[in-house]
């Protein structure tokens, strides 16, 4: 057996075996390694996305690959978890409507979302977006996914009942999840007349696949240009740090 695998595997275990955060020397502690290499180690299976470190306490826990590749809770509930800081700070500075969706099964699924305080604000419901090419987000999640995937999603009849400011055709449809893979964002506005505007960004795991789609939305008619890129700019630097996070690579945009 690979020595460094079998530590690396031994200290898996033993980040799940404990469940909360726990510094370098408890660990190796339990495992009878020096604290080096037991740092090392960590450093190794956080820059796969397998560990996750608190720089405040400088303690670690399991990472989200390591939960998702073991199935050992519901992911959806994880991935909860994971973003749900990230959006409330976001809600808390714009005060507009917020979305976290991901790709599963084949669908886009709502993880979780916090709605504006305004009177007049956008909903959203848990479970999955029918529709996703009507949302930003569901735009988001749909360019990264594969072709086949995408082409499933352009049957003529699908997309004629999407309405106003949707693709009408295959090509169309290829072609503006091709931008948004492009620019790094999607755009969505008064889709179907339905008044809204909203921004769509992607967020990365530590294996550089798509993991989750981070939407804002808001009414047009209290949506100034000028907002709209204020959102825009924050929202991108919001999935980038939730990528960082992941440690992923953060792929370069277009963004104008």
């Amino acid at each position: 057996m690979i020595q460094s695998v079998e530590k690396a595997l031994r200290l898996l275990q033993a980040l799940d075996l404990d469940g909360e955060w726990i510094g370098v020397r408890d660990l190796a502690r339990q495992l009878k390694l020096s604290p080096p290499t037991t740092h090392q180690l960590l450093k190794t299976l956080v820059a796969a996305g397998f560990a996750e470190t608190n720089p405040s306490t400088r303690q670690y826990r399991l990472g989200l690959a390591a939960i998702r590749l073991g199935g050992g809770s519901d992911p959806l509930t994880t991935l909860r978890q994971f973003a749900r800081p990230f959006i409330e700070g976001f809600s808390a500075e714009f005060d507009e409507t917020i979305v976290v969706a991901t790709w599963q099964g084949g669908q886009a699924v709502v993880v979780d979302w916090i709605q504006a305080g305004h009177p007049l604000a956008v909903t959203h419901n848990h479970g999955v977006l029918d529709r996703p090419l009507v949302f930003a987000s569901g735009r988001v999640l749909l360019a990264y996914q594969s072709r086949e995937e995408q082409l499933r999603h352009a049957k003529a009849k699908e997309l004629a009942g999407l309405g106003a400011g949707a693709p009408r055709t295959a090509a169309e449809l290829l072609a503006l999840l091709g931008a948004i893979v492009s620019q790094g964002y999607a755009l969505t506005e008064n889709v179907a007349n339905s008044g809204v505007i909203a921004l769509g960004a992607p967020v990365f795991d530590a294996s550089g696949r798509l993991l989750l789609a981070i939407g804002c939305s808001a009414p047009i008619s209290r949506t100034t240009r000028a907002q709209l890129a204020q959102v825009r700019a924050r929202l991108l630097a919001l999935t980038a740090a939730m990528t960082k996070r992941l440690r992923a690579p953060v792929p370069e945009t277009t963004a104008s």
